[in-house]
């Protein structure tokens, strides 16, 4: 498995434009992208950072104010998986893909704190 690096840290929101409003407003983020028909928006620091913020959605078991999700990016998700699985490693669900996007997948460190491998697709 060949780790490229962390990029992303999200949040789940109940409602993507008022966060959007308060990141960017209150906080100073840029709005970098924003896909309402997958309740998903990302917004950058100066420096280059991101956070991402989806929609609560109840097939997530991530809910509102719950927790952040620290994204590892790699550079194939199913040579990770399987990697992960050879550890021991707990995943969670199955690969979810955003066609074109990416590919994401949780798994959950020994605390039980939520993490996802993600391939990016662009």
């Amino acid at each position: 498995m060949k780790t490229k690096g962390i990029f992303l840290s999200w949040i789940i929101v109940k409602d993507v434009p008022a966060a959007i409003k308060f990141y960017s407003e209150v906080v100073g983020l840029e709005l970098k992208e924003y896909h309402k028909e997958f309740g998903w928006a990302e917004l950058k620091g100066p420096e280059g950072s991101l956070l991402g913020i989806g929609q609560e959605d109840p097939q997530n078991p991530i809910t509102a104010g719950s927790n952040a999700v620290v994204t590892v990016t790699v550079e194939d998700i199913e040579d990770a998986k399987r990697h992960f699985n050879n550890k021991g490693a707990k995943l969670v669900g199955e690969t979810i893909e955003i066609p074109g996007h990416v590919k994401l997948q949780t798994f959950v460190d020994v605390d039980g704190n939520n993490f996802q491998l993600v391939q990016d697709l662009t």
